[in-house]
């Protein structure tokens, strides 16, 4: 049987871990979407330079 001790240490280290992993997630997905976003960024171009460097 544990004791009142024990039993409330594994309680914290459950919510401690529980809030670690939240974060860990959060995190990750924040990262995620930055990379994505970054990756599939295309910038602006004037159509006056496409249809420049078609006619050459």
């Amino acid at each position: 049987m544990k004791t009142m001790t024990q039993r409330m240490f594994n309680e914290v280290k459950d919510g401690l871990t529980r809030t670690v992993r939240s974060a860990a997630i959060k995190s990750g997905d924040i990262a995620m979407e930055t990379c994505c976003v970054t990756f599939f960024h295309e910038p602006k171009i004037p159509m006056e330079l496409l249809k420049a460097s078609v006619h050459k």
